[in-house]
């Protein structure tokens, strides 16, 4: 697994795609605010998952711990046969909103980014389009 991760619009999603190409010829699925249904069995692919905000959504009124840590056992299934990246926008760095739900989601997405990134083989930081390894290989292997 990878995480990407950085503010929005700052080239996260392109960084990926150059990371791709880096590979033969491989399947890209691209899940934006969903996963993988469990009829979709992926097996082999380059699963791409972003827009963590539009999965947590609906969950919002459930504990944060246990929500995040069903998506990242979800993720983690996905990883067992694919090359999954996960494209998180960071929300932390800004002001704390005052709506109870916002500030619900904005708590439950860190969670699931602090399992992500534990979890993950690399994990890089997208500032402007500028690259920063945080953790594993910067080459982008699997």
């Amino acid at each position: 697994m990878h995480v990407i991760l950085g503010g929005a619009h700052n080239g996260k999603r392109a960084y990926v795609e150059r990371e791709i190409l880096k590979f033969e010829k491989i399947d890209v699925l691209y899940f934006d605010g969903a996963l993988p249904s469990n009829e979709l069995q992926p097996l082999g692919k380059c699963i791409i998952i972003s827009q963590f905000e539009k999965i947590l959504e609906p969950f919002l009124n459930e504990p944060e711990q246990i929500i995040a840590q069903e998506i990242f056992s979800q993720i983690k299934q996905l990883e067992k046969y694919n090359n999954v990246y996960c494209i998180c926008t960071d929300t932390s760095r800004g002001v704390v909103p005052l709506e109870k739900d916002a500030r619900q989601l904005r708590d439950t997405c860190g969670r699931l980014y602090q399992l992500l990134c534990a979890h993950a083989k690399t994990v890089t930081r997208v500032w402007y389009g500028i690259p920063q390894h945080l953790k594993g290989d910067s080459n982008g292997e699997n």
